[in-house]
């Protein structure tokens, strides 16, 4: 019985896996996973959906994104706070004209983008190095979605973790302080949890 991998562990594997996706198979998943969130009851259901802009290395959700600001949908960036180490929902009208790139080549909404109230958000799409099928999650470190759904209503809007499906581990190390998911989408779809 080999032991549970440290969260340092984890993410070195998981970001070596990641930078080993081929463009074209990235350009398939992006794709697959943008029609499986399109077609969800969750989508569907949402007024305000707090997305993310994808690193180079992340799973992309830009066409997802488009179509769902062409369906009507309010749509929300992290406005990140590097300082205060939080960010705040800043909405977006068009992906190419409202984002910059920021720290860490970063793409965050440009400062005449209008921050809502987490309060408003009724959908929250959250991106990873590596999750479980218990529905846990590993961020890169920095606890910025931790942060965000602590400060969230209760009931929080549903938390969908966004990932390749490569990145789903035997089991993510998990501290008090790290939220689960509701549901984890792949370019292959939802996945079952245990």
């Amino acid at each position: 019985m080999h032991p549970a991998p440290t969260k340092t562990a984890l993410r070195t594997t998981a970001k070596s896996i990641l930078a080993n996706i081929s463009p074209a198979c990235r350009a398939t998943a992006n794709q697959h996973l943008a029609t499986h969130l399109l077609t969800s009851a969750f989508y569907r259901s949402a007024t305000t959906i707090l997305t993310y802009a994808a690193l180079p290395c992340e799973i992309s959700l830009d066409s997802f994104i488009t179509t769902a600001l062409d369906d009507g949908k309010r749509l929300c960036i992290p406005a990140i706070d590097w300082d205060s180490k939080s960010m705040h929902p800043a909405r977006i009208r068009n992906l190419d004209t409202d984002l910059k790139i920021g720290r860490y080549g970063v793409r965050t909404p440009i400062s005449t983008c209008p921050l809502l109230e987490p309060c408003d958000i009724d959908l929250i799409l959250v991106p990873g190095l590596a999750f479980d099928r218990d529905l846990n999650r590993l961020g890169r470190g920095a606890g910025f979605y931790d942060r965000l759904i602590e400060s969230l209503t209760s009931p929080p809007p549903p938390i969908v973790g966004v990932c390749f499906s490569c990145q789903i581990v035997d089991a993510v190390p998990t501290e008090p302080h790290d939220h689960p998911m509701n549901r984890i989408i792949t370019e292959m779809g939802e996945l079952d949890h245990t």
